[in-house]
Order: structure tokens, then C-alpha cells, then sequence
């Protein structure tokens, strides 16, 4: 038996012979030489953002208890979290997809919407208004996306 006949002898940059088993090697070489050299996990954001936002919950609380003056409705503030995630995402979308792209006009329809929920809680806006204004924008969302399919 030949050197090359043996897959666990073979190097992560000699391409893979048709043996789907000396391919899906060759992929995971690839991948843990990549993770060794400082590339990371593939898709790891860096932030840890949840250790952030229970960090800022712990603030607010430890600030009301000490007497500071906190709007007691401090909390809709933890709706932008999920708002500005979902923005994020359409600027992902849209760098790959394009302008038109159900997903980009899906995540940002979405992000747009929990964003103005946030601000009318934080804010004290009536939502009695507001409810109806986001029954529009999602039957306008609903009408835009079927018409770029």
C-alpha cells in the first residue's frame, strides 16, 4: 500500500482523492490547522454580548437601589437588543443577497419595528396609535416581499 492509498497519511494541502472519507479528512484538517493559526471558530462574533447585557441589567439595578434617579420603564430599553440583531442581519443579507432580497426586507422590516416598539415604551407613546401603525408596516412588508419573489 502507496502513501496515498492510506488517508491518514495524507497532508491537509495534498487535495483528496475521491474517497469521500479522505475529503471529509482533508476538510477537517483544513479547518483545525486554520483554528491553530489563529483564525478562530468560524462564524464567533468576538463580543460577548450577553455577558454585556446582564452586566447593564446589573447596573440599572444596582443604580435604582442606591438612590439614582432610573425611568422606571428602563426595561424597553432591553428590546433594542434584538432589534439592533436583527438590523445586523439585514445588513448581512443585503451585502450578499442584494437590495431586494426577501431576507434583507424580512430582517429589517423586523429590526425596524422592534426598534419603534422600544422607543414607544421607553418614550411613553401612546399605544393605542402605535399598534395600528404596525399592522401597516407589516402588510406593507408582506405586500413588498411577495411582490420581489
Amino acid at each position: 500500500m502507496s502513501n496515498t492509498d492510506n488517508p491518514s497519511n495524507q497532508n491537509a494541502s495534498v487535495p483528496p482523492t475521491g474517497d469521500w472519507r479522505s475529503q471529509r479528512r482533508a476538510e477537517r484538517d483544513a479547518r483545525r490547522a486554520a483554528w491553530r493559526n489563529g483564525g478562530g471558530h468560524p462564524g464567533w462574533g468576538g463580543l460577548p454580548i450577553g455577558g454585556f447585557i446582564v452586566l447593564a441589567i446589573g447596573l440599572v439595578l444596582l443604580a435604582g437601589n442606591l438612590g439614582m434617579s432610573v425611568p422606571h420603564n428602563w426595561w424597553a430599553v432591553l428590546i433594542l437588543v434584538p432589534a439592533v440583531a436583527a438590523l445586523v442581519n439585514a445588513i448581512r443579507f443585503y451585502r450578499y443577497d442584494g437590495p431586494q432580497s426577501p431576507r434583507v426586507m424580512g430582517s429589517a422590516i423586523g429590526g425596524l419595528v422592534m426598534l419603534a416598539l422600544a422607543l414607544a415604551l421607553f418614550f411613553d407613546i401612546g399605544l393605542g396609535l402605535f399598534w395600528p401603525v404596525i399592522v401597516i408596516v407589516v402588510g406593507l412588508a408582506i405586500i413588498a416581499r411577495s411582490m420581489w419573489r
